[in-house]
């Protein structure tokens, strides 16, 4: 490791940096605080420590560590600090544990994938290794020395962990690259998410170079920690053979949000001067003016029309079976060209995630 500044001159620990850079736990003297030093090892082009240094600088996410600092040397770059997550190593969940608590971990770590990707990066080498819950509980997602620019992301020579790498990283382009999307973290995320809820253990076909990905993968089905349908499909397509098969990292952030937040949706619907609720407790209400009328639903995730008559706009959008009504809106029942009309406010409430 390079000489380092008087600040982090007090090394606690040296951590296993992989092939790329040397790596220490290091006492801040100003911030009180222990940190992680990298620096460039030594014939290691200096190119790989910017890509990381770049890709971290770049994220903005609570599920992803972040710079402190960066080294120099007289006027160029050598390294640089990260927060020290000091917490536990994710490890396999005990097949007792009940499908909230298996979503809201695999809801932190799609999101902290959803926040590299809108970035515009690919991490590249998503895996339980690389994944730590702070002392707090949350999850963090580090080590970005593999991860580029999403319009930038491909290689001639391969780097992958077995198991984790989507099977057309394997596949080369015309002009012998290794070429990395977005779908390729998802096919990690959908490995790490199997090896959580399958007490660590992965299929063997997944250990073949490249995988052998079943076109329509069931590998959740039956898995010791039991999910719902919804979520056992979501989480099979992950590892689906065609990328574009694949849900992206905010579908699944969405989709597993949904289920967190199963049965917790409130719609306030004010009309003639009185409020109403609907929610999991009172799921269903009817609106009506004369011969016109809509009934809306609560299914536990969305507020759906399930049957409407005449004339009904929601936000000026007519009406059919099936709408999903979002956010605060007006409905109107009647045709004001012809009649008037009966205007009622709704405003739905969508809780945050907690994690």
């Amino acid at each position: 490791m390079s000489k380092l500044p008087e600040r982090y001159a007090k090394k606690v620990k040296v951590l296993s940096g992989g092939g790329m850079s040397d790596t220490a736990v290091c006492f801040d003297k100003n911030l009180q605080r222990h940190v992680v030093v990298k620096t460039l090892k030594q014939g290691i082009e200096k190119y790989r420590l910017m890509d990381e240094l770049a890709a971290l600088a770049d994220i903005r996410s609570k599920y992803v560590v972040q710079v402190l600092d960066v080294i120099w040397n007289e006027d160029e770059i050598v390294g640089f600090v990260e927060e020290y997550i000091e917490g536990t190593e994710l490890k396999p969940l005990d097949p007792a544990t009940n499908e909230v608590s298996a979503l809201r971990l695999l809801y932190s770590i799609i999101s902290g994938i959803a926040d590299i990707h809108d970035s515009g990066r690919v991490h590249r080498d998503i895996k339980p290794d690389n994944m730590k819950l702070d002392a707090a509980g949350v999850l963090k997602i580090f080590d970005f020395g593999l991860a580029k620019l999403s319009s930038e992301a491909k290689t001639q020579e391969l780097y992958f962990t077995k198991f984790y790498t989507a099977p057309e990283v394997f596949i080369l382009d015309s002009d012998g690259n290794h070429n990395f999307t977005p779908a390729v973290d998802v096919f990690a995320f959908g490995v790490t998410a199997l090896w959580l809820l399958n007490g660590g253990k992965l299929i063997p076909e997944l250990a073949q170079i490249p995988p052998a990905v079943p076109a329509l993968p069931s590998s959740f089905n039956g898995v010791p920690v039991a999910t719902s349908v919804e979520v056992t499909a979501l989480l099979n397509l992950c590892l689906s053979c065609d990328p574009a098969q694949r849900p992206s990292a905010l579908a699944l952030k969405k989709g597993l949000g949904k289920q967190l937040l199963f049965n917790k949706h409130r719609m306030l619907i004010t009309h003639g001067g009185s409020d109403h609720f609907v929610d999991v407790n009172n799921s269903q209400v009817t609106l009506s003016s004369g011969n016109d009328a809509v009934t809306i639903t609560y299914n536990g995730m969305d507020f759906v029309v399930t049957n409407v008559s005449g004339f009904v706009r929601h936000n000026n959008t007519p009406v059919a079976v099936g709408f999903v009504l979002h956010g605060a809106a007006v409905i109107v029942l009647g045709d004001p060209a012809k009649y008037g009309r009966t205007s009622i406010t709704a405003d739905i409430s969508h809780p945050e995630v907690m994690n």
